[in-house]
């Protein structure tokens, strides 16, 4: 189940245990995906050694914690700047937006079409790797879709947001019917067995 906190304090705790590497979001992830090309043509395997475990690097997906219910996203960090969407609370277990940066006070996150910054005081995070499960899912493509549940019941599953090849995606997750499912508070996020790898830890 993934893990969900007050505030960012979540991310802490679906880091807990983690090898994280300094300058991993400078360092772009390169070496992690050279290394998966590399195994769709010679078969090597990967090793947690491989991968970047920098908190940029681990899926997180945020949400709003305050009183009415949202927060808004800004164009800058900075209660002034302007509002360019809305992040909701959760709705079936799951937040609307995607963290891409943390900075004191402040975090980067992507929610829709748009990317800009939230107060951390009225967010909390969930992710689903822990640092300490046998397997770890890493997106394999650039970019890598997941796609969240389909609540209409009719045609696929609509995409949820995309991550860079070489994301860590978790390390509690199922196998079913053709994709990798992440257990929301109700439902699922879906990524197809083709959009990813494992990667044993030994």
């Amino acid at each position: 189940m993934a893990v969900v906190g007050a505030g960012l304090a979540g991310l802490a705790l679906c880091l807990n245990g983690c090898n994280n590497q300094t300058n991993g979001a400078a360092q772009e992830n390169d070496s992690t995906a050279t290394l998966i090309e590399e195994s769709e043509e010679t078969s090597p395997k990967l090793t947690v050694a491989d991968l970047n475990t920098d908190e940029s690097n681990i899926f997180t997906v945020v949400y709003a914690t305050s009183d009415d219910g949202f927060v808004n996203v800004r164009e800058s960090p900075s209660a002034k700047a302007a509002i360019i969407d809305t992040l909701w609370m959760m709705f079936h277990g799951l937040g609307n937006g995607v963290l891409v940066e943390e900075q004191v006070g402040w975090s980067k996150v992507s929610v829709r079409d748009h990317v800009g910054w939230v107060n951390n005081h009225f967010i909390g995070s969930q992710c689903w790797y822990y640092g300490e499960g046998d397997s770890i899912l890493v997106a394999a493509k650039a970019p890598t879709p997941i796609y969240g549940e389909n609540y209409a019941d009719e045609g696929d599953y609509p995409l949820f947001t995309t991550v860079k090849k070489g994301t860590i995606l978790a390390d509690d997750f199922i196998i079913h019917e053709g994709y990798y499912n992440l257990l929301t508070g109700h439902d699922y996020l879906f990524i197809k067995l083709d959009d990813a790898v494992i990667v044993e830890r030994k």
